[in-house]
């Protein structure tokens, strides 16, 4: 197996445990989650980390990873120090790790530190009157990314943190390896919004308050961001269908 390792310079000192990571992943620190990748928290040298696996690479992407794309392990490290460079809050990368066989990629990992921040879906589930400060600073900030041309393709509550320092509210993204970097379009600012799941009460103060932030109205920019999750909705009906159809003429 070839390796190819890319550690932050800051990290220096790390490298002889970041070299094994690809034999010992199974062993080390604590696994905080499984499902389609693994990962792991982990302590070196007084220096807390989490480790991510991408472990489910198809056949087809294990070509195109290796040729033409960059894996999701090093898309993962760039774009957070991107972020970093805007001051968006969001974990330290600290090194990726390539992983080949025959020219294929096969794993790839990615190492940052580890983060404090609380998941926004707790604090999102509150009543309205307990929630509804975090909702609106949750548009502002969603708004802030998309005027600095950063547009998270995966936007979901489980890949949104925040911090709460009893007056302002702080939040820091994760799961970055699916990001695109341009120029601000009030259109593409409200699409991202397609995967956030929460009741129609509390959308609407989320897009009553990016609506706010364009200096638009409430009423246009609600039906557009509806129309956006109809749109993903469908879209979503016809890939499981798809699937289903896939299965049943195997079977």
């Amino acid at each position: 197996m070839r390796k190819e390792i890319y550690i932050n310079p800051k990290y220096a000192n790390l490298s002889d445990f970041i070299n094994q990571i690809p034999e010992k992943f199974e062993q080390i620190g604590v696994l905080i989650h499984t499902g389609r990748n693994d990962i792991r928290d982990v302590e070196v040298d007084g220096v807390r980390i989490v480790i991510k696996s991408f472990i489910k690479i198809t056949g087809l992407n294990k070509l195109v990873f290796a040729t033409i794309r960059k894996s999701k392990a090093q898309r993962s490290y760039e774009y957070s120090m991107r972020l970093l460079e805007y001051s968006i809050t969001s974990p330290e990368p600290v090194a990726y790790v390539n992983c080949y066989e025959n020219c294929l990629l096969v794993n790839s990992y990615y190492v940052c530190l580890y983060t404090d921040y609380q998941p926004v879906d707790k604090l999102f589930e509150l009543p309205l009157l307990e929630s509804e400060q975090a909702l609106k600073a949750f548009a502002r900030f969603t708004y802030k990314l998309h005027r600095l041309g950063i547009y998270h393709n995966d936007y979901n509550l489980n890949n949104v943190l925040y911090s709460y320092n009893g007056q302002n509210y702080d939040f820091s993204i994760i799961d970055n390896n699916r990001m695109q970097f341009s120029r601000y379009s009030y259109f593409k600012g409200l699409r991202i919004f397609q995967r956030i799941q929460l009741p129609k009460e509390k959308l609407m103060v989320i897009s009553s308050e990016y609506a706010a932030q364009v200096h638009t109205s409430d009423l246009k920019t609600w039906n557009v961001l509806i129309f956006f999750r109809f749109l993903n909705s469908c879209k979503c009906f016809l890939k499981k269908q798809f699937k289903s159809l896939i299965h049943m003429n195997r079977n």
